[in-house]
């Protein structure tokens, strides 16, 4: 099991679904577990058959075996025990997806963490135990290599190991011979080609009451959302979210309900929209700027929602 929010398809006002018309004639549906949560293909049903979903099987298991850290042998689990500052070999996708992660980290501020998985195992939201945590810059990485220079330190790569994942299916995918579908990857979803009407694969944005908020066009993007609500607990007077702001150390908390990024790199999309989670809404819509990051930022105001805006985000929602 790869990842620790698995209870996005079920729980979350922060969900992305399929938006309206995508049950219409002329469509099927296919999927399967995948990391705890699920993957569901959406295609013309006059090409379903074709789909080898071995092949997909095939990905999913791979990637688990490379980046769950609940698994005993995974590649993530060895890293993080290897007690050394010695450089480390790792697999090439241990390496790009790193690289990733380390990126993000950087130009977020640090909002984005992949060091911070003990804290986050704090809160219940996680497996990973270590000695030291929040400090990414301590963590070297290339050349199919990776080096901890504080020895215990441990990774987390969930928020773009799930991304990388759904690209690599769609990748597959393609190799298949489709080229119309839209694929979700337990509330992260890759559209490709058209729906069978001809228009564009929809999304929708669910609101804090649970109901669609806003409409959303991928036009062959993948789209990831990081919300309040995605995975969380109820304590008296107050909700524990399973996103934790590495700079405090302490699960987000106020005006900002939900952010959701398009991006035609999933692993971009999965990880921003939780940095960008991590942060004021002021500062997620400036630093989505700063880095033509296309999102959208969900914020609480009284009883109503604002909807902002940063990049060309507001060129593919609904009217």
């Amino acid at each position: 099991m790869l990842t620790r929010r698995h209870f996005l398809a079920i729980s979350g006002a922060s969900v992305l679904m399929p938006g309206p018309g995508l049950a219409a004639t002329g469509i099927e549906t296919l999927g399967g577990p995948a990391f705890g949560t699920y993957w569901r293909l959406t295609v013309p049903n006059a090409i379903a058959s074709t789909v080898s979903r071995p092949q997909i099987t095939a990905i999913i298991e791979t990637v688990d075996r490379v980046f769950s850290p609940y698994r005993e042998d995974s590649e993530l689990t060895a890293i993080n025990r290897a007690d050394t500052r010695d450089w480390l070999p790792v697999s090439s996708a241990f390496n790009a997806v790193l690289g990733h992660a380390l990126q993000i980290a950087h130009r977020s501020g640090g909002t984005f963490d992949p060091t911070i998985g003990p804290v986050v195992a704090r809160y219940g939201f996680g497996p990973i135990e270590a000695d030291a945590w929040g400090n990414y810059a301590q963590i070297g990485s290339g050349d199919n290599r990776v080096r901890k220079n504080d020895p215990g330190l441990s990774l987390d790569l969930c928020g773009v190991a799930k991304g990388y994942a759904l690209a690599a299916m769609a990748a597959n995918l393609e190799r298949q011979g489709l080229t119309d579908f839209l694929l979700d990857l337990g509330g992260e979803l890759m559209a490709r080609g058209v729906h069978p009407s001809g228009r564009d694969w929809q999304a929708g944005v669910e609101g804090p009451d649970g109901q669609l908020a806003l409409g959303v066009r991928l036009d062959g993007r993948a789209i990831a959302t990081s919300g309040i609500a995605a995975q969380s607990y109820g304590l008296p007077g107050q909700e524990i979210s399973h996103i934790i702001n590495p700079l405090t150390q302490r699960p987000v908390s106020g005006a900002t309900f939900s952010v959701t990024v398009l991006d035609h790199d999933a692993a971009s999309a999965d990880g921003w929209a939780t940095a960008l989670m991590a942060m004021p809404f002021e500062k997620a819509i400036e630093t989505a700027e700063l880095f033509d990051i296309d999102a959208l930022v969900l914020v609480r105001d009284g009883n109503k929602v604002r909807a902002l805006t940063s990049g060309n985000f507001a060129d593919f929602l609904l009217t």
